[in-house]
Formats: structure tokens, sequence, C-alpha cells
């Protein structure tokens, strides 16, 4: 009887990596039917990201959890923060607020000259976002500035540290990162399908553009994949980052010519033309 729950849980992790999969491979068709420019620098930083996460760290982080070796030193543990994986999380977080700055400062019309409004504040929210997601990462230094846990929070906290999201019932965990990852995968491909019909609405532009630019998207479709098993928590929390930067880095290579040109353009429709 314990089997089955498990072999009801391998089936839709196979459902999902299949679905996924087949996203992907439309993402990767539709990148390639738009003729994305080789040179684009976002193309490769995506290509090498996903290399390393399906060739290197999956691979390990699979045989460590079946060996037994939890390899903390590559991916971290329960009980303290760092690790190879943790760091590139907090390096890759630094890397978006930096990009995110950028297209606030510099970029904030890109989709048209009246989404300033909107664009600006929304770039510097997660420029705070991603500051706060390196806060929690770090335990907001803790190790290295060498303050002690009070307590109260060293006895409710799961890591016994000074961050919030450990609070959190693991169990909540689960369903938050189920719905997270779901968002990652459906989201872009929907907004692809929307924007046209909607053109006034931003966000649906964005998500486009993220669906054009299929590296990224293939990115964020690994993190939501590796988001749905708590053996891969924290590979699928760095993969984020990295998929967050590329996308970034691709918005603000195509912000930069599509602002010096025709600023009230659309970008997925510049693209595609």
């Amino acid at each position: 009887m314990p089997e089955a729950p498990a072999n009801l849980l391998m089936f839709a992790m196979l459902c999902l990596s299949g679905l996924a999969g087949g996203v992907m491979t439309l993402a990767a068709f539709n990148s390639w039917r738009r003729r994305v420019d080789p040179r684009a620098r976002s193309l490769w930083l995506g290509l090498t990201g996903l290399t390393l996460v399906w060739l290197l760290f999956a691979p390990v982080n699979i045989l460590a959890h079946l060996s037994g070796d939890l390899d903390s030193w590559i991916f971290g543990a329960e009980t303290f923060d760092g690790g190879v994986v943790e760091t590139g999380t907090v390096a890759f977080y630094a890397g978006a607020i930096a990009l995110a700055l950028t297209l606030a400062a510099r970029h904030p019309g890109l989709y048209g000259q009246a989404s300033s409004r909107l664009w600006r504040p929304l770039f510097g929210f997660a420029a705070l976002a991603f500051a706060l997601m390196i806060g929690e990462e770090m335990s907001w230094g803790q190790h290295i500035l060498g303050f002690g846990t009070p307590p109260e929070l060293a006895v409710a906290n799961l890591q016994g540290e000074a961050n919030v999201h450990n609070l959190v019932s693991p169990r909540l965990y689960d369903l938050i990162y189920c719905g997270l990852g779901w968002s990652l995968i459906l989201l872009p491909p929907l907004g692809a399908w929307l924007s046209p019909r909607l053109p006034r609405f931003s966000p649906l532009a964005f998500m486009a553009d993220i669906w054009s630019a299929w590296p990224a998207y293939a990115l964020l479709v690994s993190s939501g994949i590796l988001l749905q098993h708590e053996v891969f928590e924290e590979l699928s929390e760095m993969v984020l980052a990295i998929a967050i930067f590329v996308t970034l880095a691709a918005i603000l290579e195509k912000a930069a010519p599509a602002s010096r040109s025709a600023p009230d353009l659309h970008l997925a429709a510049s693209s595609a033309g």
C-alpha cells in the first residue's frame, strides 16, 4: 500500500515532464520561426544555463539523493546556508537586481510611453523583491556578520536561523512551489496567445516576449519542473534565479534598439516583423 502514493506521484511527475517538454518544443519552434539573433548574449547565457542544469547539476542532485550523500557543499542543507547552488542563487539574483534597475531607469516605456507609469515602479519593485530573496538565502548575512539567532526564532525556524521562509511548514511550501511551477510553465504561452487580443495590456506583451525568447522560457520551464519535488528544492531556486536573470537580459537586449527606433511599438510585434 505505501508504494501506491509513490507510484501515483511518479506518474504525475512523468505527465508534468511530458507537458513541459511539449511546451518547450513549441517554444523552440516558435523561436526558430522568428529567427532569433544568434549573436544575442541572452541566447548563449540561456543555453549555457540549460546545459549546466540538465547535464551537470540535475544528474548530480539525483545521484546524491539516491546514494544518501547530500553533497552539502554543492546543494547546501536545511541546517545551514551555503554550497555552490545557494551561492549561485544569490549571485544571479544580484545580477537580476542590476538588470531590473537598468530597465527601470533606461527603458520604462519599452511597451509604449504610456506604460512607463506601470513598468518603472514594477521593475523597481522586482529589484526590491530580488534583494529580499538574497537576504533570505543568506539568512540576512548571519554567518558573515556573526550575529546569533534569537532563541524564539531559533525554536520556530526550521533552519534555526534568521530568515522568514523557514517559519513555513514544508507541506505548505510544497503547494506553493507546485503552483509557482505550473505558473512558470503556462503563463508565457498563455500571454503570447492573449497578447494580440488585448494589445493594450502590456504584462501580456511581456509574457509573449518571454515565450519568444526560448532559452529564457526553457529555463523557466526547467525551474517549474524541478519545483514539483522537494528533492530539487535548492537546485530549483537557483534555476529560477538564472531564468529571471536571462529573461531580464533578453528583454533588455530587445528594449535598447526598440526604444531608439520606435518607442511606442510593441516589442513582440517588432520581433515578429
